[in-house]
């Protein structure tokens, strides 16, 4: 984030002038999440504190609480650093396969 400026006055510019914003996320889980975000407004579906934006990496557009947005950065509009990416595994069938407690399913 650019020294000395708010991530509400980046937000607002971002607004302002259509720019494209990479953001640290906090979930609800306490994880955080890279997301890059385009297309951003103020939204009122949950109340004051939120913005609507599309989401580069679910691929639609999702709505943000301003207060979890823990870092954001202007990035160029093209950037989809964080965009799904699609992987083919190739799994042994012969092996079994156990679920977090380590029983065998």
């Amino acid at each position: 984030m650019e020294e000395g400026v708010s991530i509400e006055q980046l937000i607002r510019r971002a607004i302002e002038d259509g720019l494209t914003l990479e953001i640290d996320y906090a979930k609800n889980s306490y994880e955080k999440s890279s997301r890059v975000i385009s297309n951003i407004t103020i939204s009122a579906e949950y109340g004051v504190g939120y913005i609507s934006a599309y989401c580069h990496m679910r691929e639609e557009d999702r709505t943000f609480k301003i207060s979890r947005i823990v870092d954001a950065r202007i990035v160029p509009s093209s950037s989809k650093r964080t965009a799904k990416q699609m992987f083919n595994y190739d799994f042994d069938t012969s092996k079994p396969i156990f679920n977090l407690y380590g029983e065998e399913y």
